[in-house]
């Protein structure tokens, strides 16, 4: 999409940290100014390399000496995944490695509006489903975001690797037999490189004690349960100061390791796996694949998704419980947060697209592996999703509309209904309104023509090139004047500037909307009462089961 950077913008530097090294990375110049903004380091360690014989074993801390002496200018390689057959989703074959467990950082160029504390720091997760995707995104080289021309306030970005799909969300009681923390991997990643950002930024020119940490879509999911993390750990660092939740919430319980042991149950029965091994007899073998196997074989699997999982290690069984009863809300309180939510304004035509179900015998299945089998019923009564509900649908219109309900179940689920459930229970808990400052995207630029559908408005992801400020890729003057009005709020929050007057927060269910003309309006959201319902049904059919 769009172009990369030519190399006539990209020099060298090096760094000296005392007794840690000197690092070599690479400063960006803005192709629109001229200016040096921005220099990225990339793949500086966090924890030390996992692949093989590590496999599916939790990150370990670097020690507090480490030499990080090196060459940091090049971007690495995707963490192992299957490739999507739909071109829209860009998932494609390419080159991957096992090694992620490091982070790729980006600092301001110019000192001129340097806090004296430091620079804040933005924590950015990327998105992929916690199946696909890369920190190692040209989308992520943002050299006009960073231009004194451009923004007054500036921050610096930190992007981290973390394992994904079957590599960092298998869960099975044969891994917990190793080490009874050995689940949510790609959690304990993320929190090992919020934990060595915390610990090391100072030395990059960032304040650690102004941390947002964010993401798109699993990166926000991902946002969500480290912050739980933090709430139901207050005997852990508590680094997190706020949260960016960009096109997704959430509002299930992840499913218990006994409800996953069946997919990894399926792994060993379609590998030929002798059932009576021990278990670290099996876990060998699965250390023993090539990677390239295991991307070609995760699509082939009934339970294909791998995600978080309810552990009491990292996730507690108590969130949803406590999100529908308000406590959740209190903790977010009492911890001070300020939290930025929204959306496109097209999230579910994107994960109408992936997984889709052939048949509507296949809706249940394609839902349960988003969420556990105790609400499946209670989202098909809400969305009309059974089989009675389409016996009125024509033949040839059957598939566009289990498409439809599909994506309208998981996109609510993942983003609208998820967001405005928890944003709900914040304001009857009397967390402040003025923390909460909600945003929905429905401009795109014309650029985006050459590769989306015009019918298909912003969809899902969409707006990765507004918040990353892409210029280079190709907007018009005009949509860069538009673009600056949007997102100096947005750098001023990232700024933790208290007094945000371009963001109005008065009123929780109203959104701040980025017009499809590019102008700004503050609006009620249209989503509101919907969103609520579904949510509190959720909550509540979740809450019963256990007590059942």
């Amino acid at each position: 999409m769009g172009q990369n950077i030519s190399k006539d913008y990209k020099t060298t530097t090096t760094i000296e940290i005392p007794n840690k090294g000197k690092l070599t990375g690479t400063v960006f110049t803005s192709p629109r100014t001229g200016n040096k903004t921005v220099t990225r380091f990339a793949k500086v360690p966090y924890a030390y390399p996992i692949e093989k014989s590590k496999r599916f074993t939790l990150p370990v801390e670097l020690p507090n000496d480490y030499d990080y002496t090196g060459d940091y200018t090049e971007f690495g390689l995707k963490c192992p995944q299957p490739s999507v057959p739909n071109k829209h989703f860009r998932y494609f074959k390419s080159p991957s490695e096992e090694i992620i467990q490091y982070n790729n950082i980006y600092i301001p160029v110019s000192d001129k509006n340097k806090p004296k504390e430091g620079w804040p720091v933005l924590i950015y997760i990327h998105g992929g489903w916690l199946q696909y995707n890369t920190p190692n995104s040209e989308f992520f080289n943002a050299p006009e975001l960073f231009d004194d021309d451009e923004f007054m306030n500036k921050f610096i970005l930190v992007i981290p690797g973390y394992r994904l799909n079957m590599f960092g969300f298998l869960s099975c009681k044969e891994l917990l037999e190793e080490n009874s923390n050995n689940s949510n991997l790609g959690f304990w990643d993320q929190r090992k490189a919020i934990e060595w950002t915390y610990k090391n930024i100072a030395d990059f020119g960032g304040n650690p004690e102004q941390i947002t940490v964010g993401g798109i879509s699993a990166g926000s999911y991902s946002t969500f349960f480290q912050l739980a993390y933090e709430l139901y750990h207050p005997e852990e660092l508590q680094i997190i100061k706020q949260c960016a939740f960009f096109s997704n919430l959430v509002y299930i319980q992840p499913k218990t390791i006994e409800e996953t042991q069946e997919q990894f149950d399926e792994i060993i029965e379609k590998l030929n796996i002798d059932k009576s091994l021990s278990s670290h007899e099996k876990l060998e073998k699965l250390r023993a694949l090539d990677t390239d196997f295991i991307e070609e074989f995760i699509p082939t699997l009934k339970l294909h998704t791998f995600r978080a999982v309810t552990d009491e290690k990292f996730i507690t069984q108590q969130i949803i419980k406590d999100l529908h009863t308000g406590k959740f809300a209190v903790l977010m309180k009492e911890k001070g947060l300020r939290i930025l939510n929204g959306e496109v304004d097209n999230e579910c035509f994107k994960y109408s697209l992936l997984n889709t179900p052939k048949t509507i015998e296949q809706i249940p299945i394609e839902v349960e592996n988003y969420y556990p089998r105790c609400v499946v019923p209670t989202l098909l009564d809400l969305y009309e999703a059974n089989e009675e509900d389409f016996k009125d649908v024509p033949s040839e219109e059957l598939s566009e509309a289990i498409r439809i309900k599909y994506g309208n179940i998981v996109g609510d689920g993942q983003v609208y209904s998820s967001a405005r459930g928890l944003i709900n229970k914040l304001v009857e808990n009397d967390f402040p309104v003025e923390n909460i400052f909600r945003y929905r995207v429905s401009f795109r630029a014309e650029w985006l023509d050459e590769h989306l559908e015009k019918d298909w408005k912003v969809p899902h992801g969409g707006d990765l090139s507004v918040w990353f400020y892409n210029l280079y890729k190709g907007y018009t003057e005009e949509e860069r004047e538009s673009l600056n009005v949007w997102l100096v709020p947005y750098v001023k929050f990232l700024n933790f500037e208290s007094d945000i007057k371009e963001w109005p927060t008065h009123d929780p269910k109203k959104i701040r909307l980025f017009k499809t003309n590019g102008e700004v309006e503050y609006i009620e959201d249209p989503d509101w009462n919907w969103g609520v319902k579904v949510s509190n049904a959720v909550y509540k059919t979740q809450v019963d089961a256990l007590k059942a």
